[in-house]
């Protein structure tokens, strides 16, 4: 089973391996680090607008974000494979120095052509996975353990993933934390909302930052999903779906087309 855990490896990915894993006692065989070099490019101080152009050295300049990416899912006892999404406007120099970059690494980079060639263009992806699944022994394993107490549970997070050197909480923060526990929550995992931009909690701090601060701004106890929301930063949490979701007006009509999409 292929499943997504997106919004960058150190939250989507770090969030099921730590949650959703422990939770149903699934033991993943492999990761895929989705890249684009788009992405990385503005990692290396490009600006959005000028991302179609060729920029091999900002590249290079930014591929670090990736190399974090890469370390951290190790963390896990899981291997690593990486799929560059291709565009268009990505030259053969910008992708020879990723490729290249991820076999210094000791890691696959896998050119996936599959907007353009559908399935085609992502079977040697799928090749390569399915030989890591076969090949590597599971050395699966959490984060933090469930017994860990709430505070150092987020300190792990941060220092070991975002790479903070500290967290910031206020009195009535750590309260409610020893609250949790009093209360028989304190083996819940732990559910950081921040954002998806960097792996500190500003937006514009791009690459693999160290020596910053998490700082929480409030700590929420979903007790139905069994865990602990810590929203870090100006991060505005996602809201639920409407009483009525948007796919009640979706359909298909008796042409076969698809109608209630706007």
């Amino acid at each position: 089973m292929v499943t997504e855990a997106g919004f960058g490896a150190d939250l989507g990915a770090e969030k099921f391996l730590d949650i959703k894993c422990r939770k149903s006692d699934l033991k993943p065989s492999c990761v895929v680090i989705v890249a684009t070099i788009r992405a990385l490019k503005m990692h290396g101080g490009v600006a959005k607008d000028d991302l179609k152009n060729e920029n091999v050295g900002a590249l290079k300049k930014g591929l670090v974000n990736l190399e974090r990416h890469v370390e951290n899912v190790k963390k896990f006892g899981l291997p690593v494979a990486i799929a560059v999404n291709h565009f268009i406007k990505d030259t053969d120099d910008e992708v020879k120095a990723l490729v290249d970059f991820c076999k210094k690494l000791g890691i696959k980079a896998s050119l996936c052509t599959h907007w353009a060639n559908g399935g085609e263009g992502t079977k040697e992806l799928a090749s390569h996975v399915a030989d890591l699944c076969e090949k590597k022994k599971n050395k699966f394993k959490f984060l933090y353990e469930s017994k860990t107490p709430l505070f150092k549970k987020i300190e792990t997070i941060a220092k070991e993933i975002y790479r903070a050197d500290e967290v910031i909480a206020d009195t009535k923060i750590r309260v409610q934390l020893k609250s949790f526990e009093e209360a028989g929550y304190g083996e819940l995992p732990i559910c950081v909302a921040k954002t998806q931009y960097s792996f500190s909690t500003d937006p514009n701090l791009k690459g693999a930052p160290t020596g910053h601060s998490l700082p929480i701004r409030e700590i929420r106890l979903s007790s139905g999903a069994e865990f602990i929301v810590v929203v870090c930063g100006a991060i505005m949490t996602m809201p639920g779906l409407p009483r009525v979701p948007a796919a009640d007006s979706i359909k298909l009509n008796k042409k076969g087309e698809i109608e209630g999409l706007f």
